[in-house]
């Protein structure tokens, strides 16, 4: 018999059948010159006989069992999703299966995640690529024209110039993909930073003030010194540097980017307008969109940055961002971080 080649079954079988054959024997001894001797003897061995035989029924009943959650848990290695068990009962067996059970289910959602990041890691290469490509065009023809012999030295300095341009504009959009890539794969652990409106504002507009005397734009700031903020510093001033620098590339020469902060029992608002065209219609609902370009955006625009603080401010640091135009013209954007603690 196949159950009995189980150690599991027979070690208990012999250790019945050897307690059964020495009662047998003490009862030989004891009663064997008594007259109902026959009568205890065959009692005594109907009883191990009915014992061994349930114990049999039992221990095949269990191997079934056991062998049919093994093949479960052998398909479920090579992939199959079907290790359910409708047959819970209450025993060491069943938490076993429950177990088991848990244990497979945590390998199938860690199996999907790593599927889904492998499909987020491929989209963002192809992102990169894709990008990339028409900068990486230029810097190489700008490299060719700059070989020529012929080339004027004020023809150079302004190849020269088309290069330095190009390659930070290539390094700012690599760093941002990157960035964003990051951020899909929840790769990036945010703190609870606790920070000033006016330390957050000074950082993020001080990278962007040459540019902006360069373009001959004003800025103006409203930044009530008393309000503080609990959030990530670093990735909340990446967010909104991309919305001051998109409202910057939208206003033209002797315009103003104004920011004004304000504070509420709830949130705290930040409030950045330019004043440029505005949002088009046609614009306002691709506005958060990847690679969107609207039909005013500047030649080294790939519509990326608002994007960008879209994915950390709404769906990373639970915030939110209100893009509209404001009565006097220009675009505005509403940013509310809501304070955790209310």
């Amino acid at each position: 018999m196949r159950i009995l080649r189980n150690p599991e079954v027979r070690m208990p079988l012999l250790g019945m059948l050897a307690a059964g054959g020495l009662t047998l024997g003490i009862l030989a001894i004891t009663y064997h010159k008594t007259a109902f001797f026959a009568a205890v003897m065959w009692a005594v061995s109907a009883a191990f006989a009915v014992c061994i035989i349930i114990f049999l029924v039992f221990a095949s009943i269990h191997s079934k069992k056991v062998r049919a959650f093994t093949l479960k848990a052998q398909r479920n290695i090579r992939g199959s999703r079907e290790l359910q068990f409708d047959d819970f009962e209450e025993g060491d067996f069943a938490v076993l299966q429950d177990v088991v059970q848990s244990m497979a289910l945590a390998h199938a959602r860690q199996e999907d995640r790593l599927t889904e990041e492998k499909g987020i890691l491929k989209q963002s290469l192809e992102d990169i690529t894709h990008q990339l490509k028409t900068p990486l065009q230029s810097l190489t023809l700008t490299a060719e024209q700059l070989m020529a012999d012929e080339m004027t030295d004020i023809a150079r300095k302004r190849a020269a110039r088309k290069i330095q341009g190009t390659t930070y504009h290539v390094s700012e959009l690599v760093s941002i993909l990157l960035k964003l890539s990051r951020l899909d794969a929840d790769a990036v652990t945010f703190r609870q930073d606790s920070f000033t409106a006016a330390e957050l504002i000074e950082r993020v507009c001080e990278p962007l003030e040459d540019s902006m005397e360069l373009r001959e734009i004003t800025l103006q700031k409203n930044v009530p010194p008393e309000i503080t903020l609990q959030s990530d510093l670093q990735w909340l001033t990446e967010a909104l540097m991309n919305i001051v620098k998109n409202c910057m590339e939208h206003t033209p020469a002797g315009g103003t980017v104004f920011i004004d902060v304000s504070d509420t029992p709830v949130a705290t608002q930040i409030v950045i307008r330019d004043t440029g065209s505005g949002i088009a219609e046609e614009d306002m609902p691709h506005l958060f969109e990847r690679f969107y370009r609207g039909k005013d955006a500047g030649p080294n625009s790939v519509g990326i940055g608002l994007a960008f603080s879209q994915a950390v401010i709404h769906d990373k640091l639970h915030g939110t961002i209100n893009p509209g135009n404001h009565p006097d013209g220009g675009a505005m954007f509403t940013v509310r971080m809501i304070k955790m603690n209310v």
